[in-house]
C-alpha cells in the first residue's frame, strides 16, 4: 500500500496489515503520521491535523446539542 506524506508529499510505501491507529515514520522528513483507514484507503495524518479535526467533531456535537 502507498500514502503520501502530508507534509512533504514523499510517498510512502507499507504493508498490507496496516490498521488504523499505527504509527508510520517519513523517510523523508522525519515526522511520525498516524494511519487512518477509511474505505479500505490509508491516509497519513500528522498529530496536529488529527487533534485539528478531533476538535472540529467536538464543535459539532456541541452546535447539534445547542441547537436542540
Amino acid at each position: 500500500m502507498k500514502a503520501k506524506c502530508p507534509l512533504c508529499s514523499t510517498e510512502l510505501e507499507f504493508g498490507n496489515d496496516t490498521e488504523e491507529g499505527d504509527f508510520i515514520s517519513c523517510e523523508e522528513c522525519g515526522e511520525l503520521l498516524t494511519a487512518e483507514v477509511k474505505s479500505g484507503q490509508i491516509r497519513l495524518v500528522t498529530e496536529q491535523q488529527k487533534k485539528f479535526e478531533e476538535m472540529e467533531e467536538i464543535e459539532e456535537e456541541i452546535e447539534y446539542e445547542e441547537e436542540e
